[in-house]
């Protein structure tokens, strides 16, 4: 096989289906397969209407704005991840179960199927874990379930609690880069510099949002109608 790509999964691949992969645009681990989410994504936002759907992104890079930071990533030939967020409006209450099905799991499942997401948080997420008690828990305000805060994202117990569904993912910079990288060459068994040539995407996390739009709706709908 040709050198494995630093980042890529040309070597799972590779052990996975006993040398049968074809590395050629990455076949099932490229961001194309992502269509197929987007297809499926617009009939279940209208399934489960009226519930909408926004995701968009914070950070590159770990900054916003990022035009300055994506051209430094582009003259040096390297790349940029991401952080997106995603709400759901008009989510009502009672929407999940409490265990395998909870509506983080089914969230979470699909998310990670878009290639290159590396972490998922709901509403305060890790930063959840340096706060008070009294400062994470969010007052009920009103019989519907609505809350002064929105630490817990819209979910209690796997539960839609009633309030807007906020998560955030992170994407993981692009895999290809056209600075050299050093990897192990499987056909002289020595490390050797490998320079992957090509047009990549500087940061595909510019594309992201729609796919997570979609990927959310997907996942809502498996839960509708809701009783």
């Amino acid at each position: 096989m040709q050198p494995p790509r630093p980042g890529h999964a040309d070597f799972v691949s590779k052990v996975k289906h006993k040398g049968f992969a074809d590395p050629r645009g990455s076949g099932h681990h490229s961001g194309r397969v992502t269509v197929a989410l987007v297809i499926a994504g617009v009939l279940a936002k209208k399934l489960i209407s009226p519930v909408t759907i926004k995701a968009n992104i914070l950070s590159i890079g770990g900054e916003n704005p990022w035009e300055k930071k994506l051209e430094e990533a582009i003259s040096t030939g390297d790349s940029l991840g991401a952080i997106i967020e995603c709400t759901a409006k008009g989510l009502p209450a009672g929407v999940g179960e409490p265990f395998f099905d909870s509506l983080e799991s089914v969230l979470s499942h699909i998310v990670f199927a878009i290639p290159g997401i590396r972490g998922v948080e709901f509403g305060d997420g890790f930063k959840s874990s340096g706060m008070w008690g009294s400062e994470h828990n969010d007052p009920i305000i009103s019989s519907d379930g609505k809350t002064l805060r929105n630490s817990s994202g819209g979910i209690n117990g796997g539960i839609s609690n009633g309030n807007d569904l906020l998560f955030r993912v992170a994407v993981k910079p692009t895999s290809s880069i056209s600075r050299p990288q050093m990897t192990y060459d499987f056909q002289t068994n020595e490390i050797n510099e490998i320079k992957i040539e090509g047009r990549h995407d500087t940061c595909f996390a510019l594309r992201v949002p729609i796919v997570l739009e979609a990927a959310t709706a997907i996942a809502l709908a498996n839960y509708y109608p809701v009783p």
